[in-house]
């Protein structure tokens, strides 16, 4: 049993030596180097491209939400009064405030009994203040307010 063993181990080992000199003799650029390693060139692996399918309504909305934004509808925002009483003051009131600062849209309300006339639309507390500030050397009487939503 033993020499079957001794046999069958040195017929793989003749096998081994066998394979590895057929191996480099087909090796051709190895040839004169007597290593049987070869370089390998790695190039980096292409950017991934994405692709984006959307809807073109969702731009339509994007639009839509920052004019709301602009205007004070989907946030909380300041406003300042200039006025307060009858219709024909606040007119003239509206008319002055408009010319003086068109930068600020103005508009006139009514709650019974009078007319108001308001000022601006501003998103921050500190936005209104500085408004105020300029809007106070024409009209002395403006003060700040929160709208409530209705």
């Amino acid at each position: 049993m033993r020499i079957l063993n001794k046999k069958n181990n040195l017929l793989l080992l003749g096998f081994c030596f066998s394979g590895i000199t057929y191996l480099s003799a087909q090796d051709s650029t190895n040839s004169d180097n007597p290593t049987v390693f070869t370089t390998i060139e790695m190039t980096p692996p292409a950017e991934p491209t994405i692709t984006v399918n959307q809807d073109p309504r969702i731009k339509q909305l994007l639009d839509i939400k920052t004019k709301m934004d602009k205007d004070g509808v989907l946030s909380e925002n300041y406003r300042i009064q200039l006025y307060n009483g009858n219709m024909n003051e606040a007119q003239k009131v509206l008319r002055k405030a408009e010319t003086t600062f068109p930068q600020w849209k103005t508009d006139i309300k009514w709650e019974t009994p009078d007319f108001k006339v308001w000022i601006g639309n501003y998103r921050s507390k500190l936005e209104m203040d500085r408004a105020l500030k300029d809007i106070k050397k024409e009209f002395a009487g403006a003060f700040p307010f929160k709208p409530e939503k209705k």
